[in-house]
């Protein structure tokens, strides 16, 4: 895996590039880069986290988790989001478990200095607010989508997230995991995944799935794919106080 250079990780995290070059210089002394390592639990359901992440690469997944172990899939962050996000409001514990599912890098900040640094920096507080209220959104999509749509639906649905935030075709994904994450036994994963390989969408191998035509993947998924896309657009799209925009 590729170290992200130090003059790029400000803009290889979505949430970061846009703020002002004055709000991110205020933050930087405060983060520190570290290896976002396969199935690292960054905090855990309820307990007090003392860490929040600005993952650069990679990603980690949002967790309900029942008390016999069993666990589904609520949300996802990568690049495009921050792990912990309700430090920014000075409220230090998760509802969820988050595990990181794709190894890869991010900015550790400590939870308490990132609600202080946001208590007094105007654009920080913005940008993350925003976010926040994103992640109830799309956690309340999850639950729906969860409920509702099929597990070939949903099964696409994830690939294509994981395929946003990996930004490759190769996803270092197990049948286990994908089981984890769909709420399902690990053999309606291999159904599942049999008619996307026989049409060409994706090649299963052994450990990993490679997308080999994401567009038939975004036409086999449900609409929650889209609709949680849009809304991220609709909440983060827009400039802070001239701090640009990724596109």
């Amino acid at each position: 895996m590729a170290k992200i250079r130090s003059a790029d990780r400000q803009s290889a995290n979505r949430l970061l590039a846009q703020l002002p070059p004055a709000a991110y210089r205020r933050l930087l002394p405060l983060l520190r880069p570290v290896p976002l390592e396969f199935k690292k639990i960054l905090m855990r359901a309820h307990k007090p986290f003392e860490y929040a992440y600005f993952p650069i690469s990679g990603l980690s997944s949002a967790l309900t988790v029942m008390t016999d172990g069993s666990a589904i899939e609520v949300g996802t962050v990568g690049s495009e989001g921050l792990v912990g996000a309700s430090a920014a409001l000075g409220v230090f514990t998760s509802p969820n478990q988050h595990i990181v599912q794709v190894p890869g890098e991010g900015l550790r900040v400590e939870a308490g200095a990132l609600a202080e640094a946001c208590a007094v920096d105007g654009p920080l507080r913005q940008v993350l607010s925003r976010y926040h209220t994103f992640v109830i959104s799309q956690v309340s999509q999850s639950v729906a989508c969860n409920g509702l749509h099929s597990v070939a639906k949903r099964c696409c649905r994830w690939l294509l997230m994981t395929h946003d935030r990996t930004q490759s075709d190769n996803l270092p994904l197990t049948h286990e995991f994908l089981s984890m994450m769909l709420g399902v036994r690990r053999v309606s994963v291999t159904l599942v995944l049999q008619p996307l390989s026989e049409q060409g969408l994706i090649r299963n191998g052994r450990g990993k799935i490679t997308v080999l035509d994401r567009r038939g993947l975004e036409v086999a998924a449900c609409e929650c794919y889209q609709l949680v896309r849009d809304e991220y657009d609709r909440m983060m799209g827009k400039r802070v106080s001239g701090a640009p925009v990724e596109s």
